[in-house]
């Protein structure tokens, strides 16, 4: 019941993102139009008498601001009087950089378009757009539609998914990795407009950030889905329509009638866990977006610097999401694949010196591990193994288990296996 109820939140939650999501992207629209209008706006020939589409500067003098109406669930205000002594009431949207400066007696300038204050400046040249302002509404309709389009649509799938196969447990696993995604991707929506307003860049930037970035969420939430319905129940079994493993049959070196030691069965391959590699593709998300928005938010590098990166740096983390599940070491009666994330070197036996488990120089044993693998040629050189190390594997018996292997394939081919020094 309790996991039925954080179904329906999260189904509640969809619709309503979904909702809003819409109504922002139906804005989008008349939001450019009217900020081309306003920009587009001549400056008016005399103080305007009713409102109207020109621009008009106008002096005030502050009678008082309020930074602190947020708090009070209201939006900051001033109270800005004319030359004749007339209020007039101006609301914002934030607190800075004009509004945060402003004292009593203060003098500031007005803009004024179609009857209404769009933004004050003060005596130092800095400039605040008010809530009337026309300027950023299309930045902010467009990133709303994207964050809450983006989450209500995928939290709607994950959530569709838990409710029929509610009775699967890889499947409620997997309609979870979804959901989690679409908050990363709303939150990420979010984020990117605040880069993009940070350093006053033009609308398509949101796109130029956003869109690799959740390129690679994509990927990252099917890979996690997909690795959660292949990975085995909850108690241990193997998933459902799962083949039954069965171990290779032991080796069987020439002339001999007897079964090898059960440690020097083949193939044996060795690979990141998932939990590890999840985490790991985790923090390289995160580290990749937070590098991409804070190039953005900076407005030092040049543009095709910014452009360049945002592509190239969400590519890059797509290959390796893709790329990683393959990752590792493959044991096999031919000799050794160590499969990188470019390519995959291969070690035949007879070139096979040494197998040999080293500690790594410099480790904590944090998210490195303590304990490699590695193979030394007979031609001189190393080679790690990938992933045969202490953060999933008892690498003392996986390398005398292939101490015994290569000892077999030796044999095969009429060589005596080594024998310790007495």
């Amino acid at each position: 019941m309790e996991k039925a109820g954080r179904v329906v939140v999260w189904l509640a939650t969809a619709l309503l993102g979904l909702l809003v999501g819409v109504a922002s992207a139906l804005e989008v629209g008349g939001a450019l139009e009217r900020e081309r209008e306003y920009r587009a706006s001549p400056a008016c020939a005399s103080v305007p008498v009713t409102a109207s589409a020109c621009v008009w500067e106008q002096s005030f003098s502050v009678r008082e601001s309020d930074t602190n109406a947020d708090e009070r669930g209201k939006e900051p205000a001033a109270t800005l009087l004319l030359p004749s002594g007339k209020p007039w009431e101006v609301a914002f949207r934030n607190t800075g950089p004009v509004l945060s400066q402003m004292r009593p007696g203060d003098a500031v300038v007005g803009v004024i378009w179609r009857g209404g204050v769009v933004e004050v400046r003060d005596a130092d040249g800095r400039r605040q757009q008010t809530t009337y302002g026309p300027s950023d509404w299309p930045a902010d309709r467009l990133a709303g539609a994207l964050a809450f389009i983006s989450f209500g649509l995928i939290a709607l799938v994950g959530s569709v998914w838990a409710i029929v196969k509610s009775e699967d447990r890889r499947h409620e696993r997997a309609a979870a990795m979804v959901r989690w995604h679409g908050v990363a991707l709303g939150a990420t929506a979010l984020l990117t407009l605040w880069a993009q307003g940070n350093d006053d860049r033009p609308l398509w930037a949101i796109w130029a950030v956003w869109g690799p970035i959740a390129l690679v969420l994509l990927t990252t939430m099917a890979v996690s889905a997909v690795a959660a319905l292949r990975s085995t129940s909850q108690n241990g079994g193997p998933a459902a329509g799962a083949p039954a493993r069965q171990d290779p049959a032991p080796p069987q070196p020439a002339g001999e009638g007897r079964a090898a030691p059960v440690g020097g069965r083949l193939p044996r391959e060795y690979r990141m866990s998932r939990r590890r590699r999840n985490g790991l593709t985790a923090l390289l998300v995160v580290k990749t977006a937070v590098l991409v928005l804070a190039v953005w938010s900076e407005d030092i590098p040049p543009l095709w610097f910014q452009v360049g990166l945002s592509v190239l740096a969400p590519l890059i983390v797509l290959v390796f999401i893709v790329r990683m599940p393959r990752c590792g070491t493959v044991v096999d009666s031919t000799g050794i694949s160590i499969r990188g994330i470019t390519r995959t070197r291969r070690v035949a036996w007879e070139d096979v010196q040494e197998i040999r488990a080293e500690p790594l120089r410099g480790s904590d044993g944090g998210l490195a591990p303590r304990v490699l693998a590695y193979v030394y040629l007979t031609g001189g050189g190393r080679k790690v193994l990938l992933y045969l190390d202490d953060k999933g594997y008892d690498v003392d018996r996986e390398v005398a288990a292939l101490d015994v292997a290569r000892a077999l394939r030796r044999g095969r081919r009429g060589a005596v296996p080594d024998v310790p020094a007495v």
